[in-house]
């Protein structure tokens, strides 16, 4: 049992001791005391913190009801696809993206579909005035009665708000303008960022509203305070897209309720964010046919695969060191092909200059790309442009060796519906692929072996 720890009070020059320390002895009336404490054993039975009166009792899991809360779909197909099946109740959902590519015209856009069926939409705006809010819901023609608009700022009202107003989905524009008035912080640091989130986290999940929150990210793509906002939250979001192209592509990087990886592609027009569902006239060209440098392959973004176009350039450098740039595909995966093609191909790349891309702006760094890569940059090398209706997939190794990869099969089914016919993948692959009518499969294990792809 450990004794209760007491303070004695002596004197340095007359021993005296006394309880209180007065400043100077009281026997001889000097000053100079010391203070000595002196205490029992290290533990005691009794603790040091207080039990709280109340905690929730634990039950076995076995009788915990099973969720069956049906999703609430906002109105846009493509965007329920990347959430997994819609806005599930309670659930808070960052979308993050720069300044500029078009976050809140999206949550006018959800909001218009979400009216549209009689939802009824709470919009925060903390950047923008209720005015300017107003001209782009003009521009856009979102008004109605169901969407209610605030410019408040702190948090606190916020859940006061959403409790009395009691909506079907709630939009917060941005986290990064929230303050809790009882922090002296700055709004937008970390400190009122992880309050301010933990205040609608719980407040979604005590009123079972979903609440979806914006947030800008830094210079080097992560939404600011990353580790502490995506920890807190249970979906995110990103809102991709070149600020001069007119595609937005939206993808899910955390998700508790669903998969991830799924893309949504929008087109940004005058009216707003419209859905994209025709793939092959974002990500292919139609006028590369019959020019040497690009190549058809597919990548799995998630549930779906997606037939991209790989291009290069090869051109003969002017300067004593040869450049490697890459708008799409990861720059030290092109530095690392094009060594393994001067290589074992015996070409001089390192005399040439290249530059790959993928069109439509997107961004994907997938191992099964590597052929395509591989035989695009030497059909811009050779001038050889590939022959219609081909296309490859495959991993490419370090001795120039193509390697097997994954869902091949639904690869292969999406590249039959852009009017591929004929596809040069690993060998590895052949033996757990289905038959697919109307499309030949070529088999190949080295790089040396892409010779029959060109004209």
């Amino acid at each position: 049992m450990k004794k209760k720890i007491s303070k004695v009070f002596l004197c340095q020059s007359c021993g005296q001791e006394f309880s209180r320390w007065a400043g100077k002895c009281e026997s001889c009336g000097k000053w100079n005391t010391i203070v000595e404490e002196s205490g029992g054993d290290r533990f005691s039975s009794t603790p040091s913190y207080k039990k709280s009166a109340v905690y929730k009792e634990p039950v076995p899991i076995d009788s915990i009801p099973s969720d069956d809360t049906k999703r609430l779909s906002s109105g846009l197909s493509e965007l329920d696809l990347v959430l997994g099946g819609g806005l599930v109740p309670g659930s808070l959902i960052l979308v993050g993206g720069e300044p500029g590519v078009g976050k809140s015209t999206l949550i006018l856009e959800i909001s218009r579909s979400m009216i549209s069926h009689g939802k009824k939409i709470l919009y925060i705006s903390g950047e923008e005035s209720a005015a300017q809010v107003g001209l782009r819901a003009a521009r856009m023609n979102v008004l109605s009665e169901n969407l209610l608009l605030s410019s408040e700022t702190y948090a606190e009202n916020i859940s006061a708000m959403i409790e009395d107003v009691a909506p079907d989905l709630v939009f917060v524009d941005s986290i990064q303008t929230l303050t809790r008035e009882a922090l002296p912080n700055q709004a937008g640091t970390v400190t009122q960022l992880r309050e301010c989130t933990q205040v609608l986290l719980e407040t979604a999940k005590r009123t079972g509203i979903p609440i979806v929150m914006t947030g800008h990210i830094t210079k080097d793509g992560a939404i600011a305070g990353p580790k502490v906002l995506e920890h807190l939250v249970d979906t995110v979001l990103y809102f991709e897209g070149d600020k001069l192209n007119y595609f937005r592509l939206l993808r899910a990087v955390k998700n508790r309720f669903g998969a991830v990886g799924d893309l949504a592609v929008f087109e940004m027009l005058e009216s707003g964010l419209k859905e994209v569902k025709d793939r092959q006239r974002v990500f292919i060209s139609s006028l590369t046919e019959g020019k040497s440098g690009s190549v058809i392959s597919s990548v799995v973004e998630g549930s779906r695969a997606l037939s991209v176009e790989v291009q290069a350039l090869v051109s003969r450098t002017n300067y004593s060191q040869a450049r490697r740039m890459a708008e799409g595909p990861d720059t030290r995966r092109l530095i690392l092909l094009a060594a393994v093609i001067e290589k074992y191909l015996g070409h001089t790349l390192s005399e040439c200059d290249i530059f790959g891309n993928l069109a439509g702006g997107l961004q994907v760094d997938e191992p099964a790309l590597d052929l395509a890569i591989c035989a695009s940059i030497l059909s811009s090398y050779t001038e050889r442009p590939v022959q219609s209706g081909y296309a490859v997939i495959g991993e490419v190794g370090l001795s120039g060796e193509v390697r097997s990869v994954g869902q091949v099969s639904l690869r292969l089914k999406e590249l039959k519906g852009v009017g591929i016919e004929t596809v040069f993948l690993p060998k590895g692959n052949l033996a757990e692929l289905e038959k697919i009518p109307g499309m030949e499969i070529v088999g190949i294990s080295a790089l040396r072996e892409l010779e029959g792809l060109f004209k």
